[in-house]
């Protein structure tokens, strides 16, 4: 039972061990990819936590949303489609996720107007027009609720020492000790070994030896029995001498 429960244990922590280290891998592809590209990005898909309530009840705040990464200025959108493109708040360079309500064309530049589709927050167009060259991902339509916030959260300082680093610390010092206990349960067994193997030896040699004593007085005791029992044989020259004595 208890090899069983160990058996599981360990598999369970190689799991853990393995989505770490995907999502590892996941949050320094989108570090990069969004300093290459405008947009973080894994083959051309663009994973965006939806942060606001502009775009409510098609897109919830928490939401992922999946878009295709369209930053080509000759990309031409419809009215309907749901495209991000970066705006400046509070300073700061963020992305942003609205409908195209509107296409106008200028002097053969075509322009796209944007909104919210929630019209309580969003009751008017977004006041800057967007171009082909300033949108960087088409929406397409997939989505993942509450998923956003997690992959917020990892993307933190905080959530990358909770998510990422602490479980491989864990993972590190749990293997550590195991190798220490396996090689310490490998001593032991090794000597187990080799004591019972000493014991045995010397079992078999006193055997062996015993063996040996039995067969030697066994034969022995056949060799004195056998010259008991054979008949005296006198020679000639005692039978002379016996002769001689009788005069």
């Amino acid at each position: 039972m208890k090899k069983v429960l160990k058996k599981i244990i360990n598999v369970i922590i190689d799991i853990v061990v393995i989505l770490v280290l995907v999502v590892s891998v996941l949050i320094v592809t989108l570090s990069l990819t969004s300093k290459s590209s405008g947009v973080p990005n894994i083959f051309g898909i663009a994973p965006l936590s939806v942060q606001t309530d502009s775009m409510e009840d098609t897109i919830n705040v928490g939401d992922l949303i999946f878009s295709d990464v369209t930053n080509d200025p000759s990309y031409e959108y419809q009215k309907g489609d749901i495209v991000t493109f970066p705006i400046t708040v509070n300073g700061e360079s963020v992305l942003n996720t609205h409908r195209i309500v509107e296409v106008v064309k200028d002097d053969n530049i075509t322009y796209y107007r944007t909104q919210g589709d929630n019209k309580k927050t969003n009751p008017e167009p977004d006041k800057d027009l967007q171009t082909s060259s300033t949108i960087v991902a088409k929406y397409t339509g997939t989505k993942i609720g509450g998923v956003g916030n997690f992959l917020s959260f990892i993307r933190t300082q905080l959530g990358f020492f909770l998510c990422v680093l602490l479980p491989m610390i864990i993972f590190f010092v749990y293997e550590a000790v195991r190798v220490v206990l396996n090689l310490l349960a490998y001593n032991k067994e090794k000597t187990l070994k080799e004591a019972k193997l000493a014991v045995d030896s010397a079992e078999l040699t006193e055997e062996q030896k015993k063996r040996a004593i039995e067969e030697y007085l066994a034969s022995v005791g056949e060799n004195q029995d056998k010259a008991e029992n054979e008949p005296e044989v006198q020679t000639p020259a005692d039978g002379n001498n016996s002769a001689d004595n009788s005069d």
